[in-house]
């Protein structure tokens, strides 16, 4: 895969950036007698409570000869304390003395100030962005598997509909290359959705994680005894982590709860791993018709679920 250069640019752009306004490069961190690398250490010692020096080099990627100096200025300014394993004889284990643990708060509370000084002039929307794309960041820059993440379903609410409207119209046009046309559908429908909305007969579910928006489903009446299951997404990223069976079963809850008999929805052929759900909780094709839409050609399908 060839890397665009404006994109190099761009990065390395964002890390002088974001180093100065740190203060990262100083010689010392948070204007302290300790460089970045040293708090990082205390910080580490500190989360862990204890630990050896193998791990602290196989943690941070330090060489060993620079962490031992380090360590031994610690040792020498009571920072630090050295003992024992007494499940392996051969190891010592590192921890924080009080006086190092003293060190470590005040240097956290420094760096908490810093942060809030930074976001003091910054609207709760700006934040949240912030925190999303710093979260973006390392969830596709880290090098190990993605760990399941908690999430949490909340009912719609205003820039909802705009947002999930949006979203639909990127994912499928990077997805199935389905051109404006399909936005403006989704539109539509999510317009009339919001202008004959009945909360004991509609439920639009949203999924977060934090203040990011991950997914969607809706349940729109038909008529007092057919529901239509509308606007299933998950994220690319949150795919396979049982957000869309959460939602299904949400939304099929919802429908037996408000006395429906029976729940429709559209799809078309190429949504394969919707399908598969679909048939899964029951549903059952019943129609389908091959035609050009939204810029493509397409194949539209009906299905159905009796409850």
């Amino acid at each position: 895969m060839e890397i665009n250069s404006k994109k190099i640019g761009k990065i390395r752009s964002f890390n002088r950036f974001y180093t100065n306004l740190l203060g990262l490069l100083d010689k010392t961190l948070l204007k302290s007698d300790y460089s970045l690398t040293e708090v990082r250490i205390m910080f580490e010692l500190n989360r862990l409570s204890s630990t050896t020096a193998s791990e602290l080099v196989k943690l941070l990627n330090l060489d060993p000869a620079y962490l031992s100096r380090i360590l031994s200025g610690f040792e020498e300014n009571n920072l630090i304390q050295k003992n024992q394993s007494s499940k392996d004889m051969r190891k010592q284990l590192i921890s924080l003395t009080s006086d190092g643990k003293h060190v470590i708060e005040e240097l956290q509370e420094k760096a908490n100030e810093q942060i809030q000084t930074l976001l003091a002039n910054i609207s709760d929307e700006e934040q949240n962005k912030l925190v999303n794309s710093m979260s973006a960041i390392e969830r596709i820059l880290k090098d190990e598997p993605e760990k399941s993440k908690f999430y949490s379903l909340r009912s719609h609410r205003p820039g909802d509909i705009g947002y999930i409207t949006y979203r639909h119209g990127v994912i499928y046009a990077n997805e199935y290359q389905l051109d404006e046309t399909f936005e403006a559908y989704v539109a539509k429908y999510m317009a009339e959705f919001i202008e004959n909305y009945d909360p004991n007969k509609d439920h639009l579910w949203v999924v977060e994680i934090g203040t990011e928006i991950v997914g969607s489903i809706a349940i729109v009446k038909n008529d007092d005894k057919t529901a239509q299951l509308r606007w299933l997404l998950v994220e690319p990223h949150m795919r396979n982590k049982g957000i869309g069976t959460k939602l299904m079963d949400e939304a099929i809850n919802f429908c037996k709860n408000r006395g429906y008999q029976k729940v429709i929805l559209g799809t078309f052929s190429d949504l394969l791993i919707a399908r598969k759900m679909y048939e899964k909780n029951g549903f059952q094709l019943i129609g389908s018709e091959s035609h050009h839409i939204w810029g493509q050609n397409l194949t539209e399908e009906q299905w159905e679920l009796i409850l």
